[in-house]
């Protein structure tokens, strides 16, 4: 801590109510308490936000984030938007015309509010909330995302962000939603090869078809997939 006033260096000179460290400088006696640095309104320490973010990746829910870093738990959904948003920044700044091989696609479901059924009243802000991916096979990484509907309008943002993270000639694989084909042709044209993985599932053990899959008897597997090009 150096002294405003003289420009030299001060000694430590016990601590403050809060339990900052204080600072008196030995000719003008003035004194001065060091406080945390503010991260974008927040006074967390950088290894305890760390800490956040590393159990937020790792799947844990707010709750027991809060009961494992005594963390209140507004401020743990502060640190999850402020990491967001800088998430968003470093990916919109970084990723512009890259080459890639293989590009993988998919959409990861959730709902705001509440799920799509429950939302009688139409509100555009609440009820289903599909995030599409779009993930470099060979290095796993995030090229874009893009958050909305799993609508034909979404679909054709989603491959404008592609087209504008890649270049030149990859491969793109999607699942069977019909609106990527004609997404795919309108925004990254015959550049890539495309082609939509459809999954097959095994029937019944017991060969009936119309078993329900709720009902506990039986579970759906993975029988083998197909692949469409276009």
């Amino acid at each position: 801590m150096t002294c405003h006033n003289c420009k030299i260096k001060c000694q430590r000179f016990g601590k403050d109510r809060k339990g900052n460290q204080r600072f008196r400088c030995c000719q003008c006696y003035k004194t001065y308490s060091e406080r945390p640095e503010k991260l974008d309104g927040t006074y967390l320490p950088t290894d305890k936000i760390t800490q956040i973010i590393r159990l937020l990746v790792e799947g844990c829910s707010v709750r027991s984030i809060e009961r494992t870093t005594g963390t209140h738990r507004d401020t743990i959904l502060n640190v999850l938007v402020l990491a967001g948003e800088r998430c968003e920044r470093l990916l919109d700044n970084k990723i512009h015309g890259l080459p890639v091989q293989d590009v993988q696609c998919d959409e990861i479901w959730g709902w705001v509010g509440c799920k799509e059924k429950r939302n009688v009243n139409g509100d555009p802000t609440r009820g289903d909330a599909y995030c599409f991916v779009a993930i470099e096979r060979n290095t796993k990484l995030v090229l874009t995302w893009h958050l909305g509907r799993r609508s034909a309008r979404d679909t054709f943002a989603f491959t404008e962000k592609i087209n504008e993270a890649t270049q030149g000639q990859f491969q793109i694989t999607t699942d069977g939603f019909k609106p990527y084909v004609d997404a795919v042709h309108h925004s990254l044209g015959t550049r890539v090869d495309f082609a939509q993985l459809v999954k097959v599932y095994s029937a019944p053990r017991d060969g009936n078809s119309d078993t329900p899959r709720r009902s506990g008897r039986h579970r759906a597997s993975p029988k083998m997939g197909t692949a469409r090009t276009q």
